[in-house]
C-alpha cells in the first residue's frame, strides 16, 4: 500500500505491504485449525494411536510459529520524507528502527526493470555514495506506484533500460 501526503514544503510518501487478514482474523483461523487438529488427534489418541498427538503438537507449534513471523513482517513498514535539501528514508515493523539521510540534489530512483513477466520491478534510492532498496516488500502494483509517487515529489527517476520508456 502506498500513501503520498504533502506537508508543506515536504512530501511523505509512505510504503506498507498489503494484509488480508487482521491479527484478529489470523488468531480465529489459528484457533479453529489447532482445535480440529487436536480434537482428530485426540480422536486417534482413544483408540490406541497415541503417536498422533506429539505431531499434531509439532503441527500446531509451526503453524504458531509461522503465522507470528507473517504478521509480524505485515506491519513493515518505509516511510520517505522527501525535503528540499535531503531525502529522509526511516524503516521499521512497529516504529522507526533504521535511518537513511540521502542529499537532495544527488539522490535518484534508480528502476531495475523486470526480468521475467512474474518478476517485479526493483527500486532503489541513491545518491552516490550509499544504495538503498526501497518497496522491497511490495507488490508490481504498489511498486509501480511508488515509483511514480517518487517521480512526482520531485526525484529523478533513471531506467536501468533507458532505451525502453
Amino acid at each position: 500500500m502506498v500513501t503520498c501526503e504533502q506537508q508543506g514544503a515536504e512530501t511523505l510518501i509512505t510504503l506498507q505491504p498489503n494484509r488480508s487478514a487482521t491479527v484478529r482474523q489470523s488468531m480465529w483461523f489459528l484457533l479453529l485449525v489447532s482445535g480440529v487438529t487436536l480434537s482428530v488427534a485426540v480422536f486417534w489418541t482413544f483408540y490406541g494411536a497415541w503417536l498422533v498427538l506429539p505431531f499434531a503438537g509439532l503441527e500446531i507449534a509451526a503453524l504458531t510459529y509461522v503465522m507470528m513471523r507473517v504478521l509480524r513482517s505485515s506491519y513493515r513498514m518505509q516511510v520517505i520524507r522527501i525535503q528540499q535539501h535531503a531525502v529522509e528514508v526511516e524503516e521499521g515493523e512497529y516504529f522507526p528502527v533504521r535511518r537513511w539521510r540521502f542529499l537532495r540534489p544527488e539522490a535518484c530512483v534508480n528502476v531495475r526493470a523486470a526480468q521475467s513477466p512474474v518478476d517485479t520491478i526493483g527500486l532503489q534510492l541513491d545518491d552516490g555514495s550509499q544504495a538503498l532498496e526501497v518497496g522491497g516488500f511490495l507488490n508490481q502494483e504498489d511498486r509501480i506506484k511508488a515509483r511514480d509517487a517518487l517521480r512526482e515529489s520531485g526525484l529523478i527517476v533513471c531506467n536501468e533500460r533507458w532505451w525502453h520508456s
